[in-house]
């Protein structure tokens, strides 16, 4: 009959000890021992690194597009709209304003289009700041008409 021990059973402490000393020192008695990454037959490589100079956006089939130009093209019509209000009620001058967000989005668009593949955004951002320029027209125009009014 033999004799086994229960998990509560003294246990040798001193071979234990010998044994922690020998490996990892954090290691737990009974535990697995370390693996090798990659060293099993059939596990998988690590990715291969992109080279240099390749945009990891330009994947295949990935669209890739531009915000600033987005919001460009939202300050130029805000401020073509608002423009028009000013010119055709000689009320206010916010056109100034958003006029100068628009041509100032505009041109950050049109540096951020020139570093994304194919020029994305280009024609979004040309057309906020024609419509910024056309806003301040428009609100400069309506001063003149108001000051050969008065």
């Amino acid at each position: 009959m033999s004799y086994q021990q229960g998990p509560y059973a003294p246990q040798d402490t001193y071979t234990q000890q010998q044994q922690l000393a020998k490996g990892d020192p954090y290691a737990q008695p009974g535990a697995y021992p370390p693996q090798q990454l990659y060293s099993q037959p059939g596990a998988y490589p690590p990715p291969p690194q992109q080279p240099y100079g390749t945009p990891p956006y330009a994947r295949h089939g990935l669209k890739v597009r531009n915000p600033w130009a987005n919001r460009a093209l939202y300050s130029g019509i805000i401020s073509l709209v608002l423009s028009s209000i000013t010119l055709f009620s000689l009320v206010g001058f916010a056109g100034l304003i958003t006029g100068t967000f628009a041509i100032a989005r505009g041109v950050m668009a049109l540096k951020q289009s020139k570093q994304l593949p194919g020029n994305v955004g280009r024609g979004q951002a040309i057309a906020a700041i024609v419509m910024g320029a056309l806003a301040w027209a428009f609100v400069l125009l309506s001063l003149a008409l108001r000051s050969a009014g008065s």
